[in-house]
C-alpha cells in the first residue's frame, strides 16, 4: 500500500481552489480601481488596484506554469501590499493590520513552519516600517494615532502571531500524527486483507483485485497456478511447522523469478499463482524451465528431504477474454493436471470443462460409495509352483456402481488418493478382509495367508498403526497370517518414518511384502535396510521372460538375493506356461496370475 504525502495533497488542493479564485480576484481588483477612480480618493490607489488586477490576469494566463507554492506566496503578498496601501490612506484605523494578519493565516496554514516564520518576521518589519514611515511624512500621510496606541497594537500583533503559530502548528501536528496513525492502521488492515500472513506475498484477494484493476494493462501474458503435490505428505511426516517452512521457501524461490509488473500470490493452502509476461508458449515454457532450475539449486531445508513436486495449470491471455476468465481456465487446467496425474504441466483447452464435469460426477459417486460401503473384495490365489497348492491370496478391491457400471481400481484408487480418502478406503478393505478370513480358511484351509495392499498415504497417516492393531485384535485373526503389500514409492520420500512403522507392524506380527519389485530404481537399497518378509516381482518384469534373453540371469540374481535375506518370492502377472516354467526353474516360491486364476469373490 502506497503511503500518501499529505502535505503535497494539501498543496494540490489549494492550487485547485486558487486557480478558481484568480478570475474573481481580477474582477474585484478592476472594480475597486474603477470605484476609486470615480471617487475623490487619490487616483494613484486606482492605479495600484488596476496593477493588482493585471497581476491576477497574468496569473490566470500562466497558472499552469507556476508552482502551488509560488501561487500561495503571491496570495500572501497581495494582502500585505493592499494593507500597506490602505495604511497610507487611513493609518492604523484602516484595514491594513487585518490584511497583514490574513497573509499570516494563509502562510501558517499552507507553508512550512520555517517559511511561515519568515512571513511573520517580514510582517513585523512592515509593521515597524509603517510607523516610522507615517512619522516621516506628517503632511502627506495623516496619522490618527499616537505612539502609545501604535505600541499597544504592535504588542497585540506580535502576540497574535505567536498564538497563531503555536495553535495552528499544534493542531496541524496533531492532525498529521492522527493521519499517520490512520495510514498505519490502513496499511495493517490492507496487509491482513490482501497478503498471506505466512509467506508475506499477496493472497487470492489481491490477485482478484489486481486482475480487475489491470484488466487493460495485461494484454499479453500467461497465468499459471502451481499446486504442491506432496505438501500433505510433508505435513504428516515432518509436522506442520516443516510444511510452513516449505511454503515460505517456495514463495522465496518463486519471487526470484518474478519480474517487474509480474504478479506472484498464494491463493490457497498449497497453491501459488504467477502472472508471467511471455511472447508465446515457447517463451513461457522457458520461464518454467528457469523455475525448475531455481528449485534444483536454491531449495534447501535441512528438516525436509523430500523433493518438491508441482502440478501446474496455465492459460495464455491475449485480451480476447477477461482476466477473471483466464484465471478460471488456469484453475481448470490445474484441476485436470491433478486428476490425470499423468502430465504435471497442463495448458487449458476447451474440452477440459466437460471432462472435469464427468470427473466431478465420478468423485461424487466415489464419495457416496465410501459412505455406503458398497465396495467388494475379490481374492486372487498365490500358488506353490511345485505342488499347485494355494498358499495365500491377495485381496483386490472392486467397485460396481449402479449408474456407471464397473470402475477399474486403476481409475478409482488414484482418485481416492487425490481426494485424501485413501485411509478411509483402506480401513474399509482391511476390515472386510479380516471379517472374511474365516470363510477364506473354510475355502482354502487354515494355513492360508492373505495380502492386503496399503496405500502410501494410509501407511504414514497418524492413526494407521493403532487402527491396525485394534482391528486385528478385534477380529481374532492371527497377525502373521496378514501380509501388507507396500510399494517402494512410499519409501523414496519417507524412509525413516516407514522404517519405524515397519518395525511396529512386525512387532504386532504382521508380515511386510515389497510390491512391484523390479519396477523401481532403488529396490536393492531397501533390501539392505528394511526388515521385510517377501518380494513381489512386478508383472512388467515377468512379461519380459518371453522376449528378453537377459532376463534369466536377472531372475537368478533376484533369487540369490532373496535367499541371502531369507525372503519369500512371489511372481505376479504370470499368464503363460513358459513364464511358469521359467519361474519354477529359478525357484520362485509362489506364483500369482491368470495362468492359475483370476480374482474372484468368495
Amino acid at each position: 500500500m502506497i503511503r500518501k504525502d499529505y502535505n503535497t495533497m494539501i498543496l494540490n488542493r489549494i492550487e485547485e481552489q486558487f486557480n478558481r479564485v484568480l478570475p474573481l480576484g481580477s474582477m474585484v481588483s478592476w472594480a475597486s480601481a474603477l470605484a476609486i477612480y470615480l471617487s475623490p480618493i487619490d487616483n494613484r490607489f486606482a492605479l495600484y488596484d488596476a496593477l493588482i488586477g493585471m497581476l491576477f490576469i497574468l496569473l490566470c494566463i500562466f497558472k499552469n506554469r507556476l508552482t502551488a507554492e509560488l501561487k500561495i506566496s503571491i496570495t500572501i503578498l497581495i494582502p500585505i501590499v493592499i494593507g500597506v496601501l490602505s495604511f497610507m490612506d487611513g493609518g492604523f484605523d484602516s484595514a491594513a493590520i487585518q490584511l497583514i494578519m490574513l497573509s499570516n493565516v494563509v502562510a501558517v496554514l499552507f507553508l512550512s513552519r520555517k517559511k511561515s516564520a519568515v512571513v511573520a518576521v517580514v510582517s513585523i518589519g512592515v509593521f515597524i516600517w509603517l510607523y516610522y514611515y507615517s512619522h516621516g511624512h506628517p503632511v502627506d500621510i495623516p496619522v490618527k494615532s499616537g505612539v502609545a496606541l501604535w505600541f499597544i497594537q504592535f504588542i497585540v500583533f506580535v502576540f497574535y502571531l505567536a498564538v497563531l503559530h503555536t495553535v495552528v502548528y499544534s493542531i496541524r501536528g496533531y492532525l498529521l500524527e492522527s493521519i499517520e496513525e490512520l495510514q498505519d492502521s490502513m496499511e495493517r488492515i490492507f496487509k491482513l486483507a490482501y497478503y498471506d500472513q505466512l509467506t508475506g506475498i499477496p493472497n487470492h484477494f489481491y490477485l482478484d483485485k489486481m486482475l480487475l484493476e489491470r484488466r487493460h494493462q495485461y494484454k499479453r501474458g500467461y497465468l499459471m497456478i502451481a499446486n504442491i503435490k506432496n505438501l500433505n505428505l510433508i505435513n504428516s511426516v515432518y509436522g506442520e511447522d516443516a510444511g510452513d517452512e516449505v511454503l515460505k521457501e517456495i514463495a522465496r524461490i518463486f519471487g526470484m523469478e518474478v519480474q517487474k509488473d509480474e504478479l506472484l500470490s498464494r491463493i490457497s493452502g498449497n497453491e501459488f499463482s504467477l502472472w508471467f509476461f511471455a511472447p508465446d508458449d515457447e517463451g513461457f515454457l522457458r520461464r518454467l524451465d528457469a523455475l525448475r532450475m531455481l528449485f534444483d539449486t536454491e531449495f534447501y531445508l535441512p528438516r525436509v528431504s523430500n523433493k518438491i513436486e508441482f502440478n501446474i495449470g496455465f492459460k495464455s491471455h491475449d485480451g480476447t477474454c477477461t482476466l477473471q476468465e483466464t484465471l478460471h481456465h488456469a484453475k481448470l487446467a490445474l484441476t485436470y493436471a491433478k486428476t490425470t496425474d499423468a502430465v504435471s504441466v497442463v495448458s487449458y483447452d476447451a474440452t477440459m470443462e466437460e471432462n472435469l464435469k464427468k470427473d466431478s460426477y465420478l468423485r461424487k459417486r466415489l464419495d457416496d460409495a465410501l459412505e455406503d460401503d458398497v465396495f467388494e473384495v475379490y481374492y486372487q490365489t498365490k500358488v506353490d509352483p511345485l505342488t499347485g497348492k494355494v498358499i495365500s491370496v491377495e485381496a483386490l478391491s472392486r467397485w460396481n456402481d449402479t449408474a456407471l457400471g464397473s470402475i477399474s481400481p486403476n481409475e478409482f484408487v488414484p482418485m481416492l488418493e487425490g481426494m485424501n480418502r485413501a485411509d478411509k478406503f483402506g480401513e474399509i478393505v482391511l476390515r472386510r478382509v479380516l471379517n472374511e478370513y474365516g470363510r477364506l480358511c473354510d475355502k482354502y484351509g487354515s494355513h492360508i495367508s492373505v495380502s492386503v495392499n496399503i496405500s502410501p498415504s494410509h501407511l504414514i497417516s497418524a492413526g494407521f498403526v493403532d487402527f491396525v492393531h485394534s482391528a486385528v485384535t478385534a477380529s481374532g485373526v492371527t497377525p502373521h497370517k496378514i501380509i501388507f503389500e507396500i510399494t517402494e514409492a512410499v519409501m523414496i520420500e519417507n524412509f525413516d518414518r516407514v522404517l519405524s512403522i515397519f518395525h511396529t507392524l512386525r512387532d504386532i506380527g504382521i508380515k511386510i511384502s515389497l510390491d512391484d519389485f523390479g519396477s523401481g530404481y532403488s529396490s536393492l537399497n531397501y533390501l539392505a535396510k528394511l526388515e521385510i518378509d517377501e518380494l513381489k516381482i512386478d508383472k512388467s518384469f515377468v512379461d519380459q521372460i518371453e522376449i528378453n534373453s537377459r532376463i534369466d540371469s536377472m531372475l537368478d540374481a533376484i533369487m540369490r538375493l532373496a535367499s541371502d535375506y531369507k525372503l519369500n518370492v512371489v511372481a505376479e502377472g504370470v499368464e503363460t506356461k513358459l513364464q511358469y516354467d521359467k519361474l519354477l526353474e529359478v525357484g520362485c516360491n509362489e506364483i500369482q496370475g491368470y495362468y492359475f486364476s483370476k480374482p474372484e469373490p468368495l
